[in-house]
């Protein structure tokens, strides 16, 4: 394959570099890896590629991990660093991640905890000020946010512990070998369908226009996700009901053989296989719309022409802002 130019990768060594240069210092022992996603959002399982991706430059090894449901306290030792993985669940729009990080840090006082790179969002006050008090508690805990806003956040309400501000993980990824120049003649509009979609009203305007230039356009969300009550919806609840619960039954059982610490009942492979059907989803068009953080992060490290909408609480476009507003071929969309 002849050579394609990368418009942005300088750019991203950039971001690896700021990560390197704020954390490289603070893992200084062998650690676990916590709260590894295990389900079918590609976004969640790019980020934790990314991060072991950015583990594998460092002299230390990984001694657990686990999803939530395999989670075993026993597997973690004193002297082990405490690694929670990145995201956007931070706050009070996924309680259920925060609960278990909230977990983890009150039963571990003498551990250093790091928490990867997070998005951090609080709808009530009351729940921000519950988290900063037990938080406040622990001595050697390092909150690390991906973008300005969080970061103020973070200063606001978590001032007793040691902040950083890092772009998201997915960053160390690297899919140059997937870098196409062979034209399909497609748009996608990757258009979320969960709570936090945000303004419908700009994503149709756009939707429209891109319809009226070219009929070529597809709106879907990631592979995996689909409208409520439709049959595909209601077979991928169940199955992942079946795999959580299994999961949970089993880990503790003489059968506990057939459950994976970090993969859960899906199998040592299944990250790989939902990254790649990530890429080739992608890869079947020239310029993305994207309504979610990671569709545009992926779009922009295949060398894609992005356009980037924001989500229902700003989580997008802070990104955008504090990371990304000089790369080429990558524009947000506000209006």
């Amino acid at each position: 394959m002849k050579n394609i130019k990368f418009a942005n990768k300088d750019k991203i060594e950039r971001l690896k570099d700021i990560i390197r240069a704020g954390l490289n210092t603070h893992i200084d022992n062998d650690y676990v890896l916590l709260d590894v996603p295990n389900h079918s959002n590609i976004g969640d399982t790019l980020i934790w590629q990314g991060e072991l991706e950015y583990l594998k430059e460092l002299d230390y090894k990984c001694l657990y991990t686990s999803n939530i449901y395999t989670y075993n306290s026993k597997n973690i030792s004193e002297s082990a660093v405490i690694l929670l993985h990145g995201g956007g669940n931070f706050g009070d729009v996924w309680r259920f991640n925060q609960n278990f990080r909230n977990k983890i840090i009150q039963d571990f006082p003498n551990n250093k905890i790091i928490i990867f790179p997070q998005t951090l969002h609080y709808s009530d006050a009351q729940n921000a000020l519950y988290d900063a008090k037990l938080y406040a508690n622990h001595p050697n805990l390092i909150i690390c946010t991906r973008d300005n806003v969080s970061f103020e956040i973070a200063k606001k309400y978590f001032q007793r512990n040691q902040l950083l501000l890092l772009p998201d993980m997915a960053f160390f990824n690297d899919f140059t070998k997937f870098h196409t120049d062979t034209k399909t003649g497609n748009t996608l509009f990757l258009q979320r369908l969960d709570k936090e979609l945000g303004d419908v009203v700009l994503l149709d305007k756009y939707l429209d226009k891109a319809r009226f230039e070219d009929n070529r356009v597809v709106v879907r969300d990631w592979p995996g996700f689909y409208n409520k009550g439709t049959l595909k919806y209601k077979m991928n609840y169940w199955a992942n009901v079946v795999e959580t619960l299994g999961s949970k039954m089993l880990i503790d059982s003489p059968l506990s053989f057939l459950v994976d610490d970090a993969y859960g009942l899906h199998g040592r492979n299944y990250k790989n296989k939902r990254i790649r059907t990530g890429i080739n989803f992608i890869n079947q068009y020239d310029t993305v719309y994207s309504t979610r953080l990671h569709g545009f992060i992926l779009a922009v490290l295949l060398n894609k022409e992005v356009f980037i909408f924001d989500n229902s609480y700003g989580k997008n476009r802070t990104f955008f802002d504090s990371w990304l507003s000089d790369f080429e071929n990558v524009k947000l969309i506000l209006e």
